[in-house]
């Protein structure tokens, strides 16, 4: 009866080449997985369903194991052949020596009996633990390059997190320039005694020009009057806006020929003598 290596054979070879395979998986659980695949098929012929590195792994095992196999099987068909025909016979010749042909094939079985069953000693390794070899190196150069590929794209984001940052910073420098320029005191007038911050200032030529009015001729004004009468103005701001509003009004009501008017006779109920030293 012929032999079945998968069930009348009791051992199949495991290489050292094998290793680098095992080596290369990505877990044990994936090698335990792949071991007892090899256990199933070696043994019942089985095929169990795997994935990844180590299915890839086991075809490539699976050719070895039938390749001895069947190698098993072919020395055991023929140990039975000459089991058949009475062994191994020796024949002599007429001066009674023993055929070296019949010595060198008795020899020869003798070895064959001394090595493991399903061993294929002339076989050539398989050339695919190689190829799987080089096909895991590349699997795993591919996943380092990608977690470069993400350290610099973190790298990237937090050069342009510093640069939004820096542009925030630079954002606020300059409103506080602005803010400072728009609070610094400058002195008008012909005796520049008329104190205004740059706000200020902007704030009524800008009103002025709307009504085609004059804000050096107000300032010129309050400027001498103060100087006549000595006095320090403590909100030249508040006296020139109440004389605009007044000639503003006086302007839409009056004729074309009216003229403007900068009443001072009222400039008493303010407050007076005011020290601007703290602008300066």
């Amino acid at each position: 009866m012929a032999k079945n290596f998968h069930t009348d054979n009791k051992a199949f070879m495991l290489y050292k080449d094998w290793e680098d395979i095992f080596q290369a998986l990505d877990s044990s659980e994936e090698i335990g997985e792949l071991v007892m695949a090899l256990f199933a098929y070696a043994k019942r012929g089985e095929t169990p369903k795997l994935s990844g590195g180590a299915k890839i792994a086991f075809l490539m095992m699976r050719a070895a194991i039938e390749r001895d196999g069947i190698a098993w099987e072919e020395m055991c068909a023929q140990r039975s052949e000459c089991g058949k025909k009475g062994g191994r016979p020796k024949k002599s010749d007429e001066s009674g020596n023993t055929d070296e042909k019949a010595e060198q094939t008795a020899a020869s079985a003798d070895n064959a009996e001394e090595k493991p069953q399903g061993i294929n000693y002339t076989a050539e390794k398989p050339k695919a633990f190689s190829e799987t070899k080089r096909f895991l190196e590349k699997a795993k150069k591919a996943d380092k390059d990608k977690d470069i590929d993400k350290e610099k794209d973190k790298e990237i984001d937090i050069d342009k997190d510093k640069d939004t940052e820096k542009e925030k910073e630079k954002d606020i420098d300059r409103e506080k320039d602005t803010d400072v320029a728009k609070s610094v005191v400058r002195s008008f007038g012909t005796h520049k005694n008329i104190m205004l911050t740059s706000e200020q200032y902007n704030e009524l030529e800008s009103r002025c020009r709307s009504v085609g009015l004059s804000l050096e001729s107000y300032i010129s004004k309050l400027s001498q009057w103060l100087f006549t009468k000595g006095r320090h103005c403590t909100d030249p701001y508040r006296i020139i806006s109440g004389w605009l509003d007044n000639d503003s009004k006086r302007k839409t009501a009056a004729k074309p020929k009216e003229r403007q008017g900068c009443d001072l006779s009222w400039y008493d109920d303010f407050a007076m003598n005011f020290d601007l030293s703290k602008f300066f």
